[in-house]
């Protein structure tokens, strides 16, 4: 019950904390391109396995496992959590995710509950837009009893393998 708390509150405080405008560039959707040929749009963007990878590892770091006070069992240290999101996230997002959803005492970190908004359906497909040559943004509509309709904007750069630069709702 408390892993489902936590994941909707880091939903429901993305949509606050981090925002971004969506590109209207070069859109590549399934086997229809514009603008780029299928081998540029190979190279410049990840493939449906690493979105998936990204996507389910960020939500997995951020529910962790905490005792009855939320003091994290897996992280002893901010350093150490940060590193974990780093592997999904730019060090600047990670650092704000920690910010965010963490705070740190001397005895470990805790988590911060709090509510959040949906996040990636991984059966649902996805647009995905190239804002550069190393830079997407993949573009999810989807629906939820909570919230109903919404549109999830996750910025995407290539920095040491794909990572999530930035996250928005509409």
């Amino acid at each position: 019950m408390r892993k489902l708390a936590l994941i909707l509150c880091f939903i429901m405080m993305t949509a606050i904390v981090f925002s971004v405008t969506v590109s209207e560039e070069g859109v590549v959707q399934g086997e229809n391109q514009t603008n780029i040929s299928v081998a540029e749009a190979e190279e410049t963007q990840p493939d449906k396995e690493e979105v998936m990878r990204i996507m389910n590892g960020v939500l997995d770091t951020l529910v962790q496992e905490a005792d009855d006070s939320y003091k994290l069992k897996n992280y002893a240290t901010e350093q150490e959590l940060t590193e974990a999101f780093e592997v999904y996230l730019t060090p600047e997002l990670a650092a704000q995710f920690v910010d965010y959803y963490f705070r740190t005492e001397a005895d470990g970190v805790y988590v911060i509950p709090t509510e959040t908004m949906p996040w990636f359906q991984e059966e649902n497909e996805y647009d995905m837009i190239n804002t550069s040559n190393h830079s997407v943004q993949l573009v999810q509509e989807n629906e939820n009893d909570m919230v109903g309709s919404y549109t999830l904007v996750v910025e995407m750069t290539l920095q040491n393998g794909w990572k999530i630069q930035d996250i928005s709702y509409k």
